[in-house]
């Protein structure tokens, strides 16, 4: 009989531990990242051999986990946080190529071409030079206004993704600490755990983990790479930004020899151009006599340029012309780089045409070709023959910005999070970068219209040789041509870009009935080749107008959001539909505690029965007199 007294206060025991149980689970029903919690219940070992039960025990309170599950949903919430990031990343660009009827880059490239209309009409119109002339700096300043824009915007995530790193790098060491903690404890802490939970899910908006958990052993790994183990090894992550300048190479596929006289008999008078950004320009002349040290000895000597010295001429040209030499350094093929960085070329014979920007990176990118007018050897008024040439681009290299994060000093690859989507807008070799995209074609369109608004031939009543490209192009179709400049947009780029209004004062009407076909040429080329060139390598499949050209540019800002959202909303729909599972499990659910509130209760209730039967039955045995 004592022994069943012993019995029910086990059970009161158990159940009102269980009651308060769910009174503690009721109560952080809203605290972050609390996963409810349940009563363990054991029986009591039996002693002997006995058959009746010693009653119950309370083995620990235990969390609700579902690890494969959990696994699942942090995969889910970086994935989620990458679109939601490159949506607010394109949200951004979209709103700078948002126009209205009144304003906007459209609007303006349109006033503009009706400002060469109104001065078509009166050429000698005081009035309508102005507005031509403040026209064509609003189109200059437009597009600036939107490369500096999207530049701003990306500076802007530089710092953004500088401070996330911050902000990852003391979640990793917040998660180290509570490791530290674990381990100095003989039962894992719930409140704890639960907190770690919290700090890998906050993880992993930025970057993906990988949590591996084997008994006491707790690796944490970001992209790959072993960032916490256990509390011991707590490894930052650190930021990459790598810059490597442009090279252009004017070489041909054998790697070895210049391309600049393939087809083309080098003699008297013959010239040889390097032009710079449409900007600036150096030209060597066959039998021009320079002074300079041409074997590469150190002493200077007197030569006539020749068609087995011409490329040792353009270097010693290049590098001492002011406009060329501030942005670029030429050379006689490859050099070698000693330890000082200092940098030398082997120059007792000409090997290729090589120019380097001297600027690493983006900001030193520039556009360089070169032309060749061959003309006839006993004048050299009379032109025989143009053409221009290329750099070699598979054995040339364009300027990279190259962003990364590296653990432990080597690079990690990012496969989702907010951080994927900043890198991949940040680095210049991403194949993602949309940055960068919307960038070039804006440097495509100003470099279309600088080329095209500086040089022109007119081949009838309404027919044209459209720029500068197409005239140095142009072989010996147009050789004794009348070329008419213009010079009104120079640059390469919308760095570059500018607008000569002392230019609109010597337009007349030819040049006039020129710039006003441009409104509605419909097979513009856009890739920087010679418009209307019909070589299988300058042709691009992408014609159209210049407004048509801009107009196709917002209208990819404006898809690759919608496709970008229409993703986003998906991910949040799979990412929702596993934390609503994941919830069921570990949240709180006031209907089921309520249930086992009502459940324990009774079973206190009953315990609490016994415990007064058995007292009743004690009483009345005391109570039996002999």
């Amino acid at each position: 009989m004592l022994n069943s007294l012993n019995v029910a206060q086990s059970g009161l025991n158990a159940a009102k531990i269980s009651v308060e149980n769910v009174m503690n689970n009721i109560a952080n029903e809203n605290t972050p990242g609390y996963k409810k919690r349940s009563v363990q219940l054991n029986e009591l070992a039996h002693l002997d051999s006995r058959i009746v039960g010693r009653g119950s025990s309370v083995g620990g309170v235990s969390r609700a986990t579902a690890n494969y599950m959990y696994d699942n949903l942090i995969t889910e919430t970086s994935k989620e946080n990458y679109y939601q990031k490159s949506s607010t990343l394109l949200e951004g660009v979209e709103s700078l190529f948002k126009e209205t009827d009144k304003s906007g880059f459209t609007q303006d490239l349109n006033r503009y071409f009706q400002s060469v209309e109104n001065l078509r009409s009166n050429p000698s119109s005081e009035v309508y030079k102005n507005d031509m002339k403040t026209q064509g700096s609003i189109i200059v300043d437009s597009l600036k206004r939107l490369y500096e824009g999207i530049e701003k915007q990306q500076e802007l995530e530089v710092q953004s993704l500088n401070d996330d790193i911050k902000t990852v790098n003391g979640i990793l060491q917040d998660i180290g600490k509570i490791n530290e903690q674990l381990g100095q404890q003989v039962q894992a802490s719930n409140e704890l755990l639960d907190k770690r939970d919290a700090l890998e899910e906050e993880l992993s908006k930025y970057i993906d983990i990988e949590v591996e958990r084997v008994g006491d052993d707790y690796t944490l790994k970001v992209g790959g790479a072993t960032a916490v183990r256990h509390s011991t090894n707590v490894r930052d992550i650190t930021l990459i930004e790598e810059y490597t300048p442009q090279k252009d190479r004017f070489i041909q596929d054998d790697g070895v020899t210049s391309n600049i006289l393939v087809g083309i008999t080098f003699d008297a008078n013959d010239e040889i151009t390097y032009k710079l950004d449409n900007e600036h320009s150096v030209s060597v002349t066959y039998g021009e006599s320079l002074t300079f040290d041409w074997n590469g000895d150190g002493t200077a000597t007197t030569d006539t340029v020749d068609e087995n010295n011409y490329v040792r001429a353009m270097v010693y040209k290049i590098n001492n012309n002011t406009g060329t030499a501030a942005s670029v350094k030429a050379y006689n093929g490859s050099y070698a780089t000693d330890i000082d960085g200092n940098k030398s070329t082997i120059d007792t014979s000409d090997k290729y045409l090589l120019i380097e920007s001297i600027t690493d990176g983006l900001k030193g990118q520039f556009s360089g070709q070169i032309s060749i007018v061959e003309k006839d050897n006993a004048n050299p008024a009379i032109i025989e023959n143009r053409k221009v040439v290329y750099r070699d681009d598979s054995q040339s290299n364009e300027p990279t910005k190259r962003i990364g994060i590296s653990v432990y000093d080597k690079e990690i690859p990012v496969s989702s999070g907010s951080m994927k989507a900043q890198i991949e807008n940040l680095s210049s070799i991403s194949g993602s970068n949309k940055f960068e995209s919307y960038k070039d074609q804006l440097d495509n369109f100003a470099r279309t219209l600088s080329d095209m608004t500086d040089q022109f031939i007119r081949t009838g009543d309404e027919s044209f040789v459209y720029g500068e490209l197409a005239i140095d192009d142009s072989g010996a179709t147009h050789a004794t041509s009348t070329v008419r400049s213009l010079g009104l947009f120079s640059g390469s780029d919308v760095a570059t870009l500018s607008f000569d209004k002392d230019a609109v004062n010597e337009l007349d009407q030819v040049d006039l009935d020129y710039l006003a076909t441009m409104q509605f040429k419909k097979d513009v080329y856009f890739n920087g080749k010679p418009q209307g060139s019909t070589t299988a390598s300058y042709v691009d499949d992408d014609q159209g107008s210049l407004a048509e050209f801009f107009q196709s540019l917002r209208v990819g800002v404006s898809a690759d959001k919608e496709n970008n959202d229409f993703l986003k909303e998906t991910q949040e729909a799979v990412k929702q539909s596993i934390q609503s599972n994941y919830d069921q499990i570990v949240k709180v659910d006031n209907d089921e505690e309520m249930l086992n509130l009502i459940k324990f209760q009774a079973a206190y209730t009953a315990n609490a029965k016994v415990v007064t039967v058995v007292d009743e039955m004690i009483q009345t045995i005391l109570g039996i007199k002999r």
